[in-house]
């Protein structure tokens, strides 16, 4: 019985959460066309500064001598304040955040696999003795 009783209240208890949930970001819907060109250009310039500022870390001698994995993280490390300044870009214009964040890491991963790729590829060619 008291399980019983003890569930219909958790359960009510979730749907008025719910409820509450829904009306409170029901003005709040974002449509991603709302952006300006200015907006969509301005990331864009920043994303290429990005990636500019991972080609250019990863080309260092000093990544060579160490596990592509960790060099790396390294890198991006690096180069992490510039995503920044596309968050900020994001924020300013009004886009949420959680879609900022998710466009932020697919963009980091992105270019996370494809400098670890290079780099793998560069440490096998080294240990095949071709350069």
């Amino acid at each position: 019985m008291k399980k019983l009783i003890f569930s219909l209240i958790y359960l009510l208890s979730f749907s008025a959460y719910a409820a509450t949930e829904a009306s409170a970001n029901k003005g709040e819907k974002w449509n991603g066309s709302s952006l300006s060109n200015e907006v969509i250009s301005q990331v864009q310039q920043a994303k290429s500064t990005y990636k500019q500022c991972v080609y250019t870390e990863a080309q260092k001698k000093g990544y060579t001598k160490i596990d592509t994995r960790v060099a790396t993280d390294a890198i991006m490390k690096q180069c992490e304040p510039s995503l920044g300044k596309i968050r900020a870009i994001f924020i300013k214009a009004g886009v949420p955040a959680i879609s900022t964040d998710r466009f932020l890491k697919k963009t980091r991963v992105d270019l996370t696999r494809s400098i670890l790729k290079s780099l793998m590829f560069a440490e096998a060619t080294r240990k095949a003795g071709a350069l």
